[in-house]
């Protein structure tokens, strides 16, 4: 028990993540219209005429940034970003969700939460390692550990405060899904759609192939009429024309080296006599393994990284591994136990970083690149330093994707943000790959394509639909040679098609030829034994096909398994109905969003296009 006492903080760092969205309606209200140190407490937001002010959503979102802290590495300007979007969904959903429970009166009594406490550990509680006995979660741990007289009282309170927060929306979901219900029938049909299989033959027609240009045509005005029909597919979104300087932050082969070194002496120390456990403690970055003597659990082997497997294979029960590099650093392992397919392994983990010099290179660099490009120009600034400079990228709205320099919505934000202009120099980004300076070219605002522009790729699109019923039409010639009496081999051959076969498939497999979810793909199931198509759309063709095989599924073996299908749909049906009534709620409520005005001076120009 002193053991478990001794790692609380880490026991209430994982009980935090688990207060996502629920803790911030407690106690905030109250702060509401309140002040900041001596700042007005403005409005932020509103969802369906509640008032969302900053205290209330820096609150939520310095929780949420803090939660995505405790993964173990540093956040980059674009993890912020992310965090803090998917951070303003979760308080909107919360507050709506929170709506509904006053409207309902939904309330939780003591006694329900005493035995939510007994017997629904936190989910993130099941897997830390104090409260495991053999790879598997030990409820009475988990009870000793927070029944023992000697826990602090504050600890005690976030568990109920957690429990008197989830229990209400549990049991508003509960009320939510009342009316989910799946028949045997439904069950059955899931169950053979997924189990059944075919194998059929059949001759494939390629219109690209088989239909010449010249032998189609498509008017101006179907281009025009699709053009017309579709319109908000051809909306060209806003963009931003930029220079980029992307500069990576990568551990040198000298930092790499001393990070193998570092490992060998730990190995050796080991061999030499110390205790793993407590080198582990001192040494692993790995701070969750690490708190527990670098005990990684009991998994099975499929579990663990193959290299670690195959090294762990490699020595006796107690022994030390030579260091074992993985994508994510070296480690050296020791084995507790082993068996025919499970390992019990502790870990020392050293991951591989770039040294204080590294560091210090770099951003010698970027402060030297930022300074040369205020004073000029980014391109200027780039080359007099000797660092390549990438022109006139184009970032577009919605799209948070820069080739080059992977997720980078943070940037595109800047850019199309309200306080940068026409020869801006960014302040530097950071994301996993790296930090990328922008220098603003130009902005263009969302317009639609013009039907010129739109038009090639509008032909393009009408000339395949029209090649497919041309296929479709050739396909005809085998079938009345095959109605006339010809086996459907010497039908194709006589058209000098070829007829090709398939393995056993199921629905939703990917069959080569036949696609992927295709009516040709459907009609394996449907059609008899033996029997013929007619014209079959197989998504980048047209395929005439005969079943030849079918392995049905069977209601003995439907019956094995019923209960455990049942459970599953009932899952996923209740998923979906839940994503469905938030998404009502969400729909008729009218949702505002006025976080940007705290960033936007009132005498800021516009933007001039391109």
């Amino acid at each position: 028990m002193r053991k478990m006492r001794g790692s609380a903080a880490l026991v209430m760092g994982i009980m935090a993540a688990a207060f996502v969205g629920w803790l911030v309606f407690d106690g905030i209200n109250a702060m509401q219209g309140g002040n900041l140190g001596g700042q007005v407490n403005p409005v932020v937001g509103q969802v369906g005429g509640r008032d969302i002010r900053y205290n209330e959503w820096n609150i939520f979102l310095q929780n949420e940034l803090a939660i995505n802290r405790q993964v173990g590495r540093g956040m980059t300007d674009e993890d912020v970003r992310v965090v803090t979007e998917r951070a303003w969904e979760s308080l909107i959903s919360a507050t709506l969700i929170q709506a509904e429970l006053d409207r309902l009166g939904v309330r939780v009594t003591d006694a329900e939460v005493r035995q939510a406490f007994l017997t629904q550990p936190p989910q993130e509680m099941l897997s830390y390692a104090a409260f495991q006995t053999d790879g598997q979660f030990d409820i009475e741990k988990y009870r000793r550990f927070f029944t023992d007289p000697a826990t602090d009282e504050m600890q005690l309170l976030q568990i109920e405060n957690y429990y008197r927060s989830i229990l209400p929306r549990a049991k508003l979901q509960t009320l939510v899904e009342s009316g989910i219900y799946v028949s045997d029938d439904e069950a059955w049909r899931f169950y053979r759609d997924t189990n059944e299989q075919a194998r059929v033959r059949f001759v494939h027609l390629s219109p690209t192939a088989l239909v010449p240009d010249s032998a189609v045509s498509v008017s101006e005005d179907e281009i025009r009429d699709v053009y017309d029909e579709r319109a908000d597919e051809y909306m060209r979104p806003a963009s931003a024309r930029v220079n980029m300087v992307s500069v990576s932050l990568r551990p040198s082969a000298a930092d790499s080296l001393v990070v193998r070194e570092r490992a060998a002496a730990l190995a050796e120390r080991v061999r030499g006599g110390e205790d793993f456990a407590a080198v582990a403690a001192a040494e692993s970055a790995d701070s969750i393994s690490g708190a527990e003597g670098g005990f990684m659990g009991k998994r099975p082997a499929a579990a663990y990284d193959p290299r670690l497997v195959e090294a762990a294979g490699a020595v006796e029960i107690g022994d030390v591994t030579e260091p074992v590099e993985t994508p994510f650093g070296l480690h050296v392992l020791q084995v507790d136990e082993r068996t025919a397919d499970s390992l019990a392994l502790r870990q020392i983990y050293l991951p591989f970083e770039p040294s204080g010099a590294t560091e210090d290179s770099v951003f010698t660099l970027l402060d030297d690149l930022e300074e040369v490009a205020l004073r000029t120009d980014l391109t200027t600034a780039a080359d007099s330093l000797g660092v390549e400079v990438r022109t006139d990228i184009q970032l577009l709205d919605g799209v948070d994707f820069i080739p080059g320099a992977g997720q980078l919505g943070v940037a595109r934000d800047w850019a199309l943000g309200p306080e940068a202009g026409i020869g801006d120099v960014s302040e530097t980004f950071e994301n996993p790959t790296g930090f990328h300076l922008l220098e603003l070219l130009g902005l263009r605002e969302e317009s639609r394509i013009p039907i010129e522009e739109a038009g090639i790729g509008i032909r393009l699109q009408l000339i395949v639909e029209k090649k497919k019923e041309r296929a479709a039409e050739l396909a005809r010639d085998l079938l009345g040679a095959a109605e006339a009496g010809a086996s459907f081999d010497e039908a194709a051959e006589g058209l000098g098609w070829t007829v090709e076969e398939t393995e056993l498939f199921r629905r939703g497999d990917f069959v080569p030829g036949l696609g992927q979810g295709t009516e040709a793909v459907g009609y394996a199931f449907g059609a008899e034994m033996g029997e013929l198509s007619g014209a079959l759309d197989a998504g980048d063709g047209v395929v005439v096909l005969e079943v030849l095989e079918r392995e049905d599924a069977t209601r003995e073996g439907f019956e094995e398994v019923k209960d455990a299908v049942l459970t599953q749909l009932r899952f996923e049906r209740s998923r979906q109905y839940v994503q469905k009534w938030l998404a009502a709620l969400r729909e008729g409520t009218l949702v505002e969003d006025h976080r940007e005005r705290l960033l936007v001076p009132e005498d800021a120009p516009f933007a001039p296009t391109f």
